[in-house]
């Protein structure tokens, strides 16, 4: 009996020991974590918005940024570019900075760099979205005239998309609605809404070709275009490719801009109409896009 107790008082005892030594630690643990550097570098920046040029790189983005450790003193040298966000409007980005001293403690801040004589992306369009029936269904071929250069990345037209929900008949003559889109580098995107036209191509002969001097063109937020200005010549058959000289009076093409709001961004059509005799009636459109 009495050595049963004395193994219970062992356990107790023991137990008790385990305690103690296991509240110690952890005592000792928590003292050394605060005695330990747990706070990161400080960021300062001199300005809070930074110009850059267009072909700006991650040393032009770091300039008059500095990094200051409490315990390791200037840690400029571990400055970094973390990331950079697409555009956020005006030719702004966002550039994320960090920094690390040498117990791994990391600290991060951020600013506003703006390119200087940046603009979106831009199309131009050579010849109208008009093609005759063909039976052929190749994007490339509505795309061929089309051209978009930037100011960052150059020559971006083979990167332009047709948008999923866009589809075009060329085995059947009609308009086809289409939303073309591209992206530079930096996640600038840019799109408009156009009409791809497909002609019979029995009746070439017949049909009046109205070709302008623009076939896509900008303008700003409430400043109006002359639709007339753009109307070049009109010819009866020899469609877009031909360089046959104008056989009609311009003064008879009928212009509709009823569509374009010159107050709201977007993209726009004019559409161009004649009709000579008893031929069939010419249209072609001309694509407005009206920017901020």
């Amino acid at each position: 009996m009495n050595v049963n107790i004395d193994m219970k008082k062992l356990r107790i005892i023991c137990l008790i020991i385990f305690g103690v030594a296991l509240a110690a630690s952890l005592i000792f643990w928590f003292t050394q974590i605060r005695k330990g550097d747990r706070v990161g570098p400080v960021i300062t920046m001199d300005k809070d918005e930074l110009n850059v040029d267009l072909d700006a790189t991650d040393e032009d983005f770091l300039k008059g940024v500095k990094a200051v450790d409490d315990k390791d003193g200037d840690v400029t040298s571990s400055l970094v570019v973390e990331s950079v966000s697409s555009f956020l409007g005006g030719g702004r980005r966002l550039v994320v900075y960090a920094a690390v001293d040498s117990h791994n403690n990391v600290s991060r801040a951020n600013r506003i760099v703006k390119y200087k004589g940046y603009s979106s992306p831009k199309f131009t369009l050579e010849k109208p979205l008009c093609f005759e029936s063909t039976g052929s269904t190749e994007d490339m071929n509505l795309l061929e005239n089309l051209k978009v250069k930037d100011k960052i990345d150059g020559d971006l037209s083979n990167q332009v998309k047709v948008l999923a929900n866009s589809t075009v008949d060329l085995y059947t003559p009609g308009n086809y609605p289409i939303r073309l889109q591209v992206s530079n580098s930096a996640g600038d995107t840019v799109s408009f809404q156009a009409t791809v036209q497909v002609y019979d191509r029995e009746n070439v002969s017949e049909i009046p070709f109205i070709h302008l001097t623009d076939y896509l063109v900008y303008t700003k937020v409430g400043k109006e275009l002359n639709a007339r200005d753009y109307i070049s010549k009109v010819c009866l058959g020899g469609d877009y490719d031909s360089d046959v000289p104008g056989d009609i009076d311009t003064s008879r093409v009928k212009v509709d801009d009823s569509e374009v709001d010159y107050d709201k961004a977007g993209s726009y059509e004019i559409t161009y109409s004649v009709k000579q005799g008893k031929s069939r009636t010419g249209t072609v459109k001309l694509i407005v896009i009206v920017t901020e």
